[in-house]
């Protein structure tokens, strides 16, 4: 039903007053702000041609808390169409996966006819595959479409708000950026208030254009911000409120101890809010002593905090004395570095397997350190603002040792817990699956085995889970030079290199894999250990060529991977012992790895090769051709723009876009790990991708290269390819997706899969397309709604493996794997 499918739409817990029930704070204090305040909602209900109002400022000066009020109070006004706080503390709102569906539910929530609109759609095949697309797709499809004709062009206004942008992961804060100002142009009754810190990207997005109103938060009056911060700690810490805490005690600030945390908040709500929660420590119970303690820090620095800096070494001096014992100390760092350096927020029932600290003194220490750190009904210890972690990594801000978190050591006590972790659970058969009589993927095996989800879960448990994904990202900022995990790592590579894969097949993140022994044979360059080197390479070859069967079938690891493994590698000699689980002795694989990593085609006779300074790539030129390849991979990785001026090329070493009049580099792109690159027409925008991940770069703005968007699809990607009018098209699992580079939509989707070749004709009207079942299908783009193709043949004995048209657009070439080339018709495709 509609209602079922509304209710079923994936959404995150970020609306406004789920803010106040995590941060546990509330709106601005009656009488502070008040003027901002009433700007904001003079423009929400004004007539002003603005339609987004960005409110930027400095860590600690309190957007979330504006952003809090105004939704609060435009809630009560019935204009509050949805709102989306991010935190880059919570995995469903550091990133924009559930933005668009959490403000899709929340329209449904807000009005009965945008829920009829919109429940249509999620009954219709568009809507309901529209859940799991990209945020661009997600918004044009269950936002932008079903409220396009039911919104009266002037109605309104329909507020969004959203806070804390910089909070998101910065590509996808991009394209969440990308798409509010889309979602306003589209659909002109909706208005959007923003917060963020300053972000660079911010000035590029709206540029010189007046779609927009800026505010920035530290341009108000210092008087003016004085006094809201002594209003509310005059309330804060009155006999009334602190009785609230402490039923027992009369106490209550003096004017003179106001006087003295004013000047100390120096603009910084965030110093007036934690000096209040360390008053008021429920712990120390004493709010007149912890109010001396900070009124002494004062006298001895005689001066007030120049900024939050000097506040936070305060508030840590009182839980790490200058002079304290050395195990305080240590579990101090470890405590908060975990907290602070985890990939994802873990409770601390997780989080006690990854230090070396028991679960009570772990919550002893965030007892300690409440006013800095909340730990929520989850059990989830979360950083109240991330202007703390920001102080106490920095050596230049932080200059006391004991209270300074070492981020090198935090990822290598890290690590090595990891391995530890993947040392004790790690095994053959992890999840007690039969041995399969035939290829069965993992969802069949453990289907038959009547393996339930829970029981997967203590087979593989969190602790382990996040250890076999994450322990690469750890062990990149670790000190490798480390005897203790040195050891940890031969071990781990030695025992347990098969058993991990398995483990990751199982949970569906076997893509981590080729980036982890990327990472290691990265930071093992400067380390003499021969073996382990080879023994990685033989692991990232053995994962590179098997990858497709292991990711099916996590046993098949063992039962047709192994087998088939060079019997010379030290990769098969190492673990060739796994072998005896098998029903059948296999013989006759080969004694080495393949001399070439690929048998590379160049068409002519090579007269010229070179190679990259880096070696990573090189190139090979014939009197008619040039091709560069990743001599990492032996991937041909090359693309070029349609008028001749530029090309790019993609290794290890990074995306590269070099121009073809004078041969230099235009601007690079680091660590973007993936393995097809399309260019459009005039080099000005590049598409990256990888796995179900397309990432696309300006080729404007200089070295290097800024990311404009990224776009996360449903299934595995094959190739990309661009128009002459700069339409992207991407051939995945699922069929072939238009997207419109320009204005940030989805156009289309043709079923085809799974596509290895694909071409656009000269003038953008037609798509050519081919597969690995040597099909070659025609469309005519131009009706989005003509999913059917002119014409469909299947006259290559193998599949397709490039297509190219005539200048004129009148025909165009396919060529198959055997070297077979067909000439086609571009008009009909005969």
């Amino acid at each position: 039903t509609q209602t079922q499918s509304i209710i079923n739409l994936p959404r995150a817990e970020a609306v406004f007053d789920d803010y106040q029930t995590k941060k546990k704070s509330g709106p601005c204090f009656e009488g502070t702000r008040v003027a901002l305040l009433r700007e904001m909602a003079k423009w929400v209900t004004g007539l002003d041609e603005s339609r987004m109002y960005v409110l930027s400022g400095l860590a600690g000066i309190g957007k979330s808390t504006v952003a809090y009020t105004i939704a609060s109070r435009v809630h009560d006004l019935n204009l509050l169409g949805a709102s989306f706080f991010f935190s880059r503390d919570d995995s469903d709102r550091k990133h924009a996966k559930k933005f668009f569906t959490t403000i899709a539910y929340q329209l449904c929530v807000y009005h009965e006819t945008f829920a009829e609109a919109i429940g249509d759609v999620l009954q219709t095949q568009r809507g309901s595959a529209a859940i799991t697309k990209s945020p661009q797709e997600q918004l044009q499809a269950l936002i932008v479409e079903p409220l396009w004709s039911i919104i009266q062009p002037h109605a309104g206004p329909i507020l969004i708000v959203v806070d804390a942008l910089d909070e998101c992961d910065e590509e996808d804060g991009l394209s969440v950026l990308i798409g509010l100002k889309q979602l306003v142009r589209a659909l002109p009754s909706f208005k959007v208030i923003l917060t963020t810190r300053p972000q660079p990207y911010l000035d590029r997005v709206f540029g010189s254009q007046d779609g927009h109103k800026n505010f920035r938060l530290q341009d108000i009056e210092n008087k003016v911000v004085d006094g809201d911060i002594r209003l509310y700690l005059n309330h804060c810490l009155s006999l009334e409120q602190v009785q609230k805490y402490h039923p027992t005690r009369q106490w209550c600030a003096s004017d003179k101890q106001i006087d003295s945390l004013v000047r100390a908040a120096g603009r910084l709500f965030i110093i007036a809010s934690t000096a209040v929660r360390y008053v008021l420590d429920k712990v120390a119970s004493n709010p007149g002593a912890q109010m001396q303690k900070l009124l002494r820090t004062f006298a001895q620095d005689c001066m007030p905090f120049k900024d939050l800096d000097e506040f936070y070494t305060v508030i840590l001096r009182n839980v790490v004395p200058v002079d304290c014992d050395g195990d305080i100390v240590n579990r101090y760092q470890s405590v908060v570095g975990a907290i602070m350096f985890v990939q994802h927020p873990l409770p601390v029932t997780t989080l006690v397997h990854l230090i070396d600290v028991d679960l009570e003194e772990i919550r002893g220490v965030l007892l300690n350190l409440q006013s800095v750190i909340l730990l929520g009904d989850d059990d989830i210890p979360r950083i109240y603002h991330k202007s703390f972690p920001d102080y106490i990594t920095d050596s230049k801000r932080c200059k006391h040792g004991n209270l300074r978190i070492d981020p090198t050591i935090c990822h290598m006590r890290i690590t090595l817990r990891c391995f530890q972790i993947m040392e004790q659970y790690l095994k053959y058969n992890i999840s007690g699956l039969g041995k399969p009589a035939r290829f069965m993927s993992n969802e069949d095996g453990l289907a038959k085995d009547r393996i339930t989800d829970e029981q997967l879960e203590r087979n593989i448990p969190q602790q382990l889970r996040y250890a076999c994904v994450y322990w690469a990202n750890h062990l990149e900022v670790a000190n490798i030079e480390d005897i203790d995990l040195m050891k940890e790592l031969e071990q781990f590579a030695n025992d347990h290199m098969l058993h991990w894969f398995e483990a990751l097949s199982l949970i569906r993140k076997l893509d981590s894999a080729h980036r982890a022994i990327g990472v290691v044979l990265k930071v093992l360059k400067l380390t003499s250990s021969i073996f382990l080197h080879q023994l990685l390479l033989d692991a990232l070859r053995f994962i590179s060529k098997f990858y497709a069967t292991i990711e099916r079938s996590a046993l098949h690891t063992y039962y047709s991977a192994l087998p088939f493994t060079p019997t010379d590698s030290l990769l098969y000699r190492r673990y060739i012992k796994e072998t005896s689980h098998n029903v059948f002795d296999i013989d006759g694989g080969p004694d080495k790895w393949d001399a070439l990593v690929a048998d590379l085609s160049h068409g002519k006779f090579v007269d010229v090769i070179k190679s990259s300074l880096d070696s990573t790539m090189f190139a090979s030129l014939s009197s008619e051709m040039l091709k560069v390849w990743d001599a990492v991979t032996a991937l041909h990785n090359v693309a070029f723009s349609a008028d001749g001026s530029r090309f790019a090329t993609l290794s290890m070493s990074g995306l590269k876009l070099w121009s073809f009049e004078d041969g230099k580099l235009v601007g690079t792109a680091w660590n973007t790990y993936h393995s097809l690159v399309a260019i459009s027409t005039n080099g000005s925008l590049l598409a990256t991708g990888y796995g179900s991940e397309v990432t696309l770069w300006s080729g404007n703005n200089g070295d290097p290269l800024p990311l404009v968007e990224v776009l996360h699809l449903d299934s595995h990607m094959w190739t990309m390819a661009f128009s002459l009018d700069d339409t992207l098209a991407i051939a995945a699992d699922d069929g072939i997706l238009l997207y419109n580079v320009k204005n940030g939509f989805f156009i289309s989707k043709f079923s085809f899969t799974p596509s290895t070749a694909l071409a656009f004709s000269p003038n953008s009207t037609r798509l050519a397309a081919g597969n690995i079942n040597s099909a070659i299908y025609l469309w005519d783009i131009r009706d989005n709604l003509a999913k059917q193709p002119i014409a469909a043949h299947t006259r290559h004995p193998k599949k397709v493996t490039t297509l190219g048209w005539s200048s004129d657009g009148r025909r165009f070439a396919s060529v198959s794997d055997d070297g077979t080339v067909n000439l086609w018709d571009g008009e009909d495709g005969t």
